[in-house]
Parts: C-alpha cells; sequence; structure tokens
C-alpha cells in the first residue's frame, strides 16, 4: 500500500477544487477574528490591554483550529500499483515529415487522412487517460501544447526518423503511445529496438495509418557499399551493400556481385510494397596479391544501379597474439607448431605465471603476467586464455581484457574443465564471452569426472613414452576417445571444412542472444536437449570473443598422419576470425536516392588513407568528365556539383594508393527520395509493432476503455484516514475554550 497525505476538506467542501475550499475557509477564519477583535473592544467590565490581547488570541487559536478540523487532514492509503496521474497519461506524436504532405487523387494529404480518423477517438482518449500529451517530430522530436499545434502548416522535415522518435517519447514513460504516421523510417534502422524497449517497459504503441490512393513509383538505389580496404590471400571476407528500394507491390529485385569479368555472389532481395532499406553481405573468396575490384549491380536492364570499390588482397600481414596458460598443458607446442608454421602470426607466451616461465616472440616482446589495464595490450591483436583458473586472474586483469575486447581485440578462452568455467560465472571475463557458465551450486555432478580430469593430467606430466600407466593403473589406451565436432552452419565458414576432435570438455550452460554458435557435441544435450556448445563466437563492441570448452586438441593433432595440415588450418582460421577487421576501403555514399537537373548534389567519399585528397570526378551521360574539389570532413571527403542534363551519371574517385570507387547517380527532373516517391503506408508492419508491443491499428472502431475501480471482495481499496479524529487534538480544543473560560471568570466577565 501507498500512504499520502492529503487535505480533503469535509461536507460540501469536499464538492470544490481544493484552491476554492481553501479560499473559504482563509475569508471565514478572517471574517471570524474581525469579530473576535470587535467583541473584545467593548466587555462588561474595563481590562488591561494585555488581558484582552490574552483573551482575544485564545479565542483565534480556537477558530483556526476548527478551520483546520474542516480542511480535514487525512492520511490516504492506496493499492502499491494505483497509477498517479502523471504515471496514466497518453503521448500523440504526429509525423510531420514530407511524405505526409503527399496529396493523392482527392486532394487529401496523408496527414489530412490520419487525423480526420484520430479525431473520431480524442473524446474516448480523454475519458480513459488523465492527459494526453502532443508531439511532432520528422528528424527529431518537440512537444507541443495541442494537436493543433502538432499538425500546424509548416516546412516537413526532409527525413522521418520514426524509431528514434517512438523511442524518445517512450523516455516519459507514458501509459501508451498514439502514433499518426505513414510507415516510413528514413533512418536505415528496423523497428526490433523499438519492439524491445516497449516490451520492457510495458507501454504498448498504436498506429493511426496515413493512407493516401497515389501511385507510387518505383526506385532502386545503392546508398552505401562496404568492403574491406586490405585481404589476406586466399580468405574469405564479407562485402556489404545497403540498398533501397521503393515498389507499389511486393517484388523480387535480383542482386549481383562481380570482380571484373566473374560473378561472385547473387541473390534475390524481396521487398515488400512501399521503401525498403535492405542489406546484402555475400562472403568473398580472396585471390591472390593485387587489388580486387567489386562491383555491386541491384535490379537489371536501363533501370540497374551499380556501385564498386577496390579491396586490397595481400600476401601476408603479422598477427600479434599474447598466449596466456594457467596449468602447464601437452597442447601447447602442438599449437604454437599450428601457428608459427605461417610467419603471420607471432606468439607471446605466459606460461604457468606463478612459475615465471615467459617465452618472447621473433619480435622479442616479452611479459612476466597479463597486464592490469588495457593499454598495455594494444600491441596484440588476440589474447588467448588457455586452462586459466578464475584465482589466478585478478579484477584489474579481467577488467582490462573487458577494455581490450571493447577497443576492438580479439579473445579467445579455451578450457575443457567445468569445475574451473563453473568458477568464473558472474565474473567481468563471463561478462565478454559468448556463453553463460553454469554456477557454483550446479557443480556437484561433475566433481568425480574434475578429479579423474586431473589425476590424468598429471600421469601425463609424470610418465613418458606411449607405454606410459596412468596414476589408477589404467594404460593410455583408456583414455577417453576423441569425439568430433558437430560443426553448425555458422560455423562452416571459420572452420573452412575442417573437422577437429577433442577428448574432454566442459558443459556450459548457454549461449547468449547474440552469440554465434559455431560447433556442438554431436551426442551430448543440456536439460532443455539443446546440444551442448563447444565453440561459440559474438562481437563484443569493436572486438571478438571465442569461448572454446575443449581441450587443446593435442590428441587430434597427434592422431593425424604427419602430412596432414588440418589442425595448422583450424587454429589459423579461427585466429584469423578473431583479428579486427582492416579498414573499409575507398567508398562513394550519396546524400540522396537521386539528383535534379541544375540542382546541387552531394556525396561523401570515405576510406581514404592519409591526410591527402581523392581525386573526385562526375561523369555525365554524354561523357564529360567533371572534376570535383573535395572538402574534409570529419566522416570522409565531402564534394557537390551540379549536374546540367537529365540522364545517368558516373562518380569516380581514386586515392594515392590506387584505389577507385564508382557510384551511379541517376539524374531526373526532380530529386526522389524516400519522402517524396508516394511510397504506400506500411500498415501490416504498423500492425506488427502494435500486436506485438499490446497496442492495436486505429481505425473506426473505438480502441480505448476508461479504467474502472475493481469492487470484488479483498480487492485492495483506496481508504482515508482523518488525522484530526484524534482524541489529543480534541483535547486540545476543548483545553483552548476551557482555558479561555477560566481566564474570562477571572476577569469576572463571567
Amino acid at each position: 500500500m501507498n500512504s499520502d497525505f492529503q487535505w480533503q476538506f469535509g461536507g460540501w467542501l469536499q464538492r470544490l477544487s481544493p484552491a476554492l475550499a481553501w479560499s473559504i475557509l482563509a475569508l471565514a477564519a478572517l471574517a471570524g477574528l474581525l469579530l473576535i477583535v470587535f467583541l473584545y473592544r467593548r466587555t462588561l467590565r474595563q481590562l488591561p490591554l494585555a488581558s484582552r490581547n490574552t483573551l482575544t488570541a485564545l479565542r483565534v487559536a480556537l477558530l483556526l483550529a476548527l478551520c483546520l478540523v474542516l480542511a480535514n487532514p487525512s492520511r490516504v492509503r492506496s493499492p502499491a500499483g494505483d497509477n498517479k496521474k502523471n504515471e496514466h497519461h497518453l503521448a500523440v506524436i504526429v509525423d510531420r515529415s514530407a511524405s505526409m504532405d503527399a496529396i493523392d487523387n482527392r486532394n487529401e494529404t496523408r496527414l489530412q487522412n490520419a487525423v480526420r480518423i484520430w479525431k473520431q477517438h480524442t473524446d474516448e482518449a480523454s475519458r480513459a487517460f488523465d492527459h494526453v500529451d502532443h508531439y511532432r517530430f520528422a528528424s527529431r522530436l518537440d512537444k507541443v501544447s495541442t494537436l493543433d499545434d502538432a499538425i500546424k502548416p509548416g516546412p516537413p522535415g526532409p527525413e522521418t526518423q520514426l524509431w528514434g522518435a517512438l523511442r524518445t517519447a517512450m523516455s516519459d514513460s507514458p501509459a501508451g503511445i498514439v502514433c499518426l504516421t505513414d510507415g516510413l523510417d528514413t533512418s536505415g534502422t528496423d523497428a526490433g529496438g523499438v519492439i524491445g524497449e516497449a516490451q520492457t517497459r510495458g507501454i504498448p504503441l498504436y498506429f493511426v495509418p496515413a493512407r493516401n490512393r497515389s501511385r507510387p513509383t518505383d526506385l532502386l538505389c545503392i546508398r552505401d557499399v562496404k568492403t574491406p580496404s586490405q585481404v589476406l590471400r586466399l580468405s574469405r571476407f564479407q562485402a556489404a551493400a545497403i540498398v533501397e528500394i521503393s515498389t507499389p507491390t511486393d517484388t523480387d529485385v535480383p542482386v549481383e556481385l562481380w570482380s571484373g569479368p566473374r560473378k561472385l555472389a547473387a541473390a534475390t532481395l524481396k521487398a515488400r510494397a512501399g521503401w525498403n532499406v535492405l542489406p546484402w553481405s555475400p562472403e568473398v573468396s580472396a585471390g591472390e596479391p593485387g587489388a580486387m575490384p567489386l562491383e555491386f549491380r541491384l535490379g537489371q536492364g536501363s533501370a540497374q544501379e551499380t556501385a564498386a570499390s577496390t579491396t586490397q588482397v595481400v600476401e601476408h600481414t603479422s598477427v600479434d597474439i599474447l598466449y596466456y596458460q594457467g596449468a602447464l598443458q601437452w597442447g601447447y607446442r602442438f599449437l604454437r607448431g599450428a601457428l608459427e608454421s605461417d610467419s603471420s602470426f607471432q606468439l607471446t607466451s605466459i606460461l604457468n605465471p606463478a612459475l615465471g616461465v615467459k617465452i618472447s616472440s621473433a619480435s622479442g616482446s616479452t611479459l612476466d603476467d597479463l597486464p592490469d589495464n588495457a593499454g598495455d595490450l594494444k600491441r596484440f591483436q588476440i589474447v588467448i586464455l588457455a586452462h586459466v583458473l578464475a584465482d589466478q586472474l585478478s579484477a584489474k586483469q579481467q577488467q582490462a581484457l573487458v577494455d581490450y575486447a571493447k577497443a576492438g581485440g580479439g579473445v579467445l578462452f579455451i578450457a575443457p574443465d567445468s569445475a574451473a568455467t563453473n568458477r568464473f560465472a558472474g565474473t567481468p571475463l563471463e561478462e565478454m564471452l559468448p556463453v553463460v557458465f553454469e554456477r557454483h551450486d550446479q557443480e556437484t555432478a561433475m566433481q568425480s569426472e574434475a578429479r579423474a580430469f586431473e589425476a590424468r593430467m598429471r600421469s601425463e606430466f609424470s610418465s613418458s613414452g606411449d607405454d606410459a600407466v596412468l596414476a589408477d593403473g589404467a594404460s593410455r589406451d583408456d583414455a577417453p576417445p576423441l569425439v568430433p565436432f558437430d560443426v553448425s552452419p555458422g560455423g562452416a565458414s571459420v572452420l573452412k571444412g575442417v573437422v577437429p576432435m577433442f577428448s574432454n570438455y566442459a558443459r556450459v550452460l548457454r549461449a547468449k542472444p547474440a552469440a554465434q554458435v559455431l560447433a556442438v557435441h554431436p551426442t551430448e544435450r543440456t536439460a532443455d536437449d539443446t546440444p551442448r556448445i563447444l565453440l561459440a563466437r559474438q562481437q563484443f563492441g569493436e572486438g571478438f570473443t571465442v569461448a572454446m570448452a575443449t581441450d587443446l586438441l593435442w590428441r587430434w593433432k597427434m592422431s593425424l598422419p604427419s602430412s596432414s595440415r588440418a589442425a595448422e588450418t583450424f587454429w589459423q582460421q579461427l585466429m584469423l576470425s578473431l583479428v579486427p577487421a582492416s579498414p573499409e576501403g575507398l567508398r562513394i555514399v550519396k546524400s540522396s536516392s537521386t539528383a535534379a537537373v541544375n540542382r546541387t548534389a552531394s556525396l561523401l567519399v570515405a576510406g581514404s588513407p592519409g591526410e591527402d585528397p581523392p581525386r573526385i570526378v562526375a561523369i555525365s551521360p554524354t561523357g564529360q568528365h567533371i572534376p570535383l574539389t573535395p572538402a574534409s570532413s570529419p566522416a570522409g571527403w565531402q564534394a557537390t556539383f551540379t549536374p546540367a542534363i537529365q540522364g545517368r551519371w558516373q562518380l569516380t574517385a581514386a586515392d594515392s594508393a590506387g584505389n577507385l570507387a564508382t557510384m551511379s547517380l541517376p539524374v531526373q527532373q526532380e530529386v526522389r527520395t524516400a519522402e517524396n516517391s508516394n511510397t504506400p503506408p506500411d500498415i501490416d508492419g504498423m500492425r506488427q509493432i502494435a500486436d506485438a508491443t499490446g497496442g492495436a491499428l486505429i481505425e473506426n472502431d473505438p480502441v480505448f476503455q476508461p479504467e474502472t475501480t475493481t469492487s470484488a471482495a479483498g480487492a485492495e481499496q483506496k481508504s482515508a484516514l482523518p488525522l484530526w479524529n484524534q482524541s489529543w487534538l480534541l483535547g486540545i480544543l476543548l483545553g483552548l475554550y476551557s482555558i479561555e473560560l477560566i481566564v474570562r471568570r477571572m476577569f469576572r466577565l463571567l
């Protein structure tokens, strides 16, 4: 129950507003004061001034106490979940972007259509909510006083930041949000974050769809491409494009990636009716060293859009790795050999810090222990933690690893022992890894296995030769059998067809939501019947982390023929998946889907190395080359030009390293963007968001119902406890009056 102090007033005063009730009581008190002063001016016998003032003060005190009693001070108790006025308000946000001013054949704009529908529900909303707040938005959300202010004429915004406006409106914790919109968002993001936040806060989202009957136009646009500036020979990498598609009906749009005369990848993008912002990220195989041109092609025929960039394929690159091992293991020398078989990998090792065993890399660098700050780890691209115990890493060392990964470093955690991984549960180290470890209270079933593992390791260090005997008298042939990884579809690109085999593994609880499970146990499953995770990867900040719940795979290496390079391939590819991505290559980013004749168009050239500006040229449909002057900006180099004729122009940019980027740009009579392409309202998208958050699509039927007070027996109700109805307060009133009578008797006035 919540308890609040309130002035509730009594009798007919309770039906008045608090301000009016206090005014009436104040006037009554003032009138009583004047009457008391007047009556005590003339008494039955002459009184000294001090005696007259005493009697007047006693009577005034009694009068004021009676006025306070009439104000009815009370302690009001209400159920804990009872909404206060400021916790039950409705936020109405109106889309005022350019698309809402589109006029159809009825001479009605989308805004007018939505407002006409909403006005049917305004009385209904005012009865269901304590008050209604109004906002308008385009690029940002602004609060206004009334609905008329939200829809008033004015220059509409050039973009629609719908998802950002909804998230901003949720920060005031309204009981619900109504949005008058056509569902268009030009930010390039999706609605997933809005749905998740609304579900977390318990805020239903309602949409008033803004419809019109204008025919939308078809439009294809490659807005941006992202390719790495540099990749290793014979490696695989991601190339990405962001495309915009406007279509009146659901349609399939072909997209392809070419490198010179070779088609590298192709797909079909499914676009819904309306405006679509779609990413496409094919995986590309690098060839031999040299410049690798990459060209994206969207659509087909004369309307096809193109965008190109260049990726440099290099022979090798240096990957500096810090290897930290908590306990001596056989697997270390096999892992070291697998990595150092490729000169690209440089390994610095710290083995069992308690013994001070450290091995420097080829560059001569060495460390005594894992650093306490991330700055000392910056010279390494990857940190490997193998067979580490929780008590070996201090809180500062773990936090340094977290900061290192957030800043772009790669961390590989290897542990085949459940008893050891359990002790990392709830630590900063677990925070950055892609898996959740089982807790200590889930460890009891594994104690015997952990002891067996420790005994087996001790026997391996104390014995030599293939015929060595284990501590329990069994031969090495009785060691756990090798079990193959069950590679998941997401892990095929990392493992490259290699299937490692292991003998020991740790049982983790589950993968985190953003994790990519690369491999699982072929037979073992968890209590909820999901496969046991062996290898998982996730992006953490700017870097990547991997959890490998197996041993160092040295038994698998020894079981392979001496000519096999499967183990080397596995470890090298796993390391490369952790290496921070190289900077993005040279690319052109358009500021608009199209350009218009005799209107200034702008573009951005990003990914140019060094301080020298790139050479930027606009090529007209007739073949005329127009050099553009770039200006430096935080995001890259900006350039503008004014096309003089209609048609398909080509934009090219080249940097001092010889990288080339191109982009096609249609020039029409007027600029066509998402805002003026008459894209149909996204009714299905708005309905899905409303259903997912407990809201609704608002049309003609009633939506909001006033809250009713539950009167069932036993339900918690509001209750008021009058504070004036106390024996001590009544005693004070009686005492004041009694004292006045006694004093009057003493002065012989009675």
